[in-house]
C-alpha cells in the first residue's frame, strides 16, 4: 500500500513546528543546507552520482558538511531540517541542531537540555539520554589496532561476544569488558561527571558502551532512546570545525513520527 503523502507530511509538519518553536524560543536560527555536495572522502552518508566530469553527493550527513565547508568564524546557533539518503538510496529525515564555537562542556550541556526540552514540548516522556566519551577508549583499541574495527562494531550493535570471539589477550578482553558494561550517573570520567551533575535529570546516564556514529565526534558523544521500543530517537556528539568546538544532535523525524500516531 502506498503511503498517504499529505497525510505523512501533515504529522511530520506538527513535530517540526513544535520542535522549531523551541529551538527558536532558544536563539536558534534554519539553516537551509544544498541537497548536492560535491563528493570529498570527509563527507559522510548521501548517494554518490557523476556529471561525467566529476562526482558529487545527494543529500550527505549535514554535519559532515559543515565540518568540510570550514567557513565558522564565530559563534552560530543552527537548526536544519533535511533528509539524509545513504549508498542505497535509503532515507531518513532528520531535524538537527548544532552550536559552532560554542564553549567545552557548555555547548554539550545546551544541547542535551535542548533535547529534554523537545521532547518534553512533544509529550514523549519515556526516554533515557546516554553519555560517552570516545577518547576513554583510544588508549584500550591503540593496544589492539588489528581489531580495532571489529571491535567498534561489536560495540555499536552491543554484542560482547563478538569481542570475545577476538585473537586478543584475556586482560585487553577484560578491559574492553570493563567499559563496555559500564552505566550509571558517576564514573572516574570527570568531564562526564561534571555534564551529567549539571544537567540534573534522572533520565540522563554515564553509558561508556555508546561510542557509536560518525568518525568526526572528537570526544563526547551521547544517544536519546525510548526504553520502551528500544528506539533510537537521536544522537549526537562534539566535534571541531577549523579548530573551533562544536556540538550538535539530530532527531530521527520518522522514528518520532512513529512514536506520535
Amino acid at each position: 500500500m502506498k503511503k498517504d503523502i499529505f497525510a505523512e507530511s501533515k504529522n511530520l509538519s506538527y513535530i517540526v513546528n513544535k520542535m522549531r518553536k523551541v529551538l527558536i524560543e532558544n536563539g536558534c536560527y534554519e539553516l537551509f543546507p544544498p541537497s548536492v555536495a560535491q563528493y570529498s572522502e570527509n563527507l559522510k552518508k548521501g548517494m554518490k552520482f557523476s556529471d561525467g566530469k566529476n562526482f558529487y553527493l545527494l543529500k550527505p550527513d549535514v554535519t559532515s558538511w559543515l565540518i568540510e565547508m570550514d567557513k565558522v568564524e564565530e559563534k552560530q546557533k543552527i537548526y536544519y531540517v533535511s533528509e539524509v539518503l545513504d549508498e542505497n538510496l535509503n532515507s531518513t529525515w532528520q531535524l538537527g541542531y548544532e552550536i559552532l564555537d560554542g564553549e567545552r562542556l557548555k555547548a554539550e550541556e545546551e544541547i542535551i537540555r535542548l533535547a529534554i526540552e523537545i521532547l518534553t514540548d512533544l509529550e514523549i516522556h519515556s526516554f533515557f539520554i546516554d553519555v560517552s566519551s570516545i577518547k576513554v577508549w583510544q588508549n584500550v583499541l591503540n593496544k589492539v589496532t588489528n581489531y580495532k574495527q571489529d571491535i567498534i562494531k561489536a560495540i555499536e550493535v552491543h554484542n560482547f561476544g563478538l569481542i570475545e570471539g577476538l585473537d586478543i589477550d584475556q586482560e585487553i578482553k577484560n578491559e574492553i569488558s570493563e567499559l563496555f558494561n559500564f552505566r550509571g550517573k558517576e564514573s572516574n570520567i570527570d568531564r562526564l561527571n561534571s555534564l551529567v551533575k549539571a544537567i540534573n535529570d534522572n533520565r540522563i546516564y554515564i553509558d561508556l558502551g555508546t561510542i557509536k556514529y560518525m568518525d568526526y565526534y572528537e570526544d563526547i558523544v551521547f544517544e536519546v532512546y525510548a526504553p520502551d521500543n528500544g528506539h533510537l530517537l537521536g544522537n549526537g556528539g562534539q566535534y571541531r570545525i577549523n579548530n573551533k568546538y562544536a556540538c550538535g544532535l539530530a532527531f530521527n523525524l520518522d522514528v518520532i513520527k512513529e512514536m506520535k500516531r
